[in-house]
Formats: C-alpha cells, structure tokens, sequence
C-alpha cells in the first residue's frame, strides 16, 4: 500500500486489514461515544506538547480511532512531521477513561476512507461542514485511565456518577 505514517494518502483503505486486529473494548468504543469530547496529543517541532481537543473522534473498527481535522493546522503539521500520537478520553461522570497511543495516517480529498468519513460528519453535523483531512489512528497501546476516588473501596461507579451529575447540574 505504500503508508506513509504522517504523510497525506490517497492510497486504498483496506477494511479486512483492520478488522483483523481489536484492540477496543465495547466499553472504551462507549466512552469514546458519549464523552464526544477527546483530546489529541501530538509534539511541535520545538520538542513541546500541542493538545487539541477534538469533538469529532470516533472508535473505527476495533483497532482504530478517526477524528476529523476541522481547523487544527498545528496538529496537522505535527503530524505530518511525526505521526506519533497520544488520544485521552474520559467520561466525566464515572471519572474513567481511557488513554490510546498510536500512529496516525492523513487521508485527504479523494481518498476512500477520507470520503466515507466526510459524509459521515455531514450527516451529522450538517453538509456545510469542511472536513479538511480525515485522520485515522492505528492504536498501539491502549491504559486505562482512573481517578483516584476509586482507590476508595466505598466508591462505586454509581456513586460517582450521581456525584457528578449533581456538581454539574445534569437531572434525568
């Protein structure tokens, strides 16, 4: 396939490759779905941390993440100069998460998955949307991420939860 990590492709998506590998729990697809809020890690040229939060992530397949580059050039460049990437996702209620590392691919106008996440986006989020990029990352590692309430051995999820709907105001 000729994968440049990092670089624009216009190579074909192969969906029986990643079906091969699962790396994603139903749990960790479900926070990633209703947190709809992650947020990107990648490294700037001068060796910092550049974080960008990214409401578009979503889990593909059972070994991927895919987000959509609406306007993060930094995170683009980035990218383009090192594909290494870090991914935290953490449901605020239950105070857990999770942290995905791995590699992320450029896929732009005219390549199969960049459409097909395209018009996934303009479904959701409306036709007018400009999907600039869509980025695909190939998860090596996945840890959990969990507050230390749950060192508590009288913290529960549930408990937590309730707290938490409470502090922000969220009835139902």
């Amino acid at each position: 396939m000729g994968v440049k990590h990092g670089a624009r492709l216009s190579a074909h998506y192969d969906i029986a490759a990643e079906k091969e590998r699962k790396m994603l729990t139903d749990d960790m697809k479900a926070i990633i779905t209703q947190a709809n809020l992650g947020f990107i890690a990648t490294v700037n040229a001068d060796g910092s941390p550049n974080l960008s939060p990214k409401s578009t992530l979503r889990p593909r397949g059972d070994d991927c993440l895919i987000f959509a580059n609406l306007a993060s050039p930094g995170t683009m460049r980035n990218l383009e100069r090192d594909p290494r990437i870090e991914v935290n996702c953490i449901d605020v209620f239950s105070r857990r998460g999770y942290r995905f590392t791995g590699t992320a691919e450029i896929h732009s106008p005219g390549d199969e998955l960049y459409e097909a996440f395209k018009a996934e986006m303009a479904a959701e989020l409306g036709p007018d949307t400009k999907v600039h990029d869509a980025v695909l990352i190939r998860l090596s590692a996945v840890h959990p991420v969990l507050s230390p309430a749950y060192d508590n051995p009288n913290v529960t999820e549930e408990r937590l939860r309730e707290t938490y709907f409470k502090k922000y105001g969220v009835t139902g």
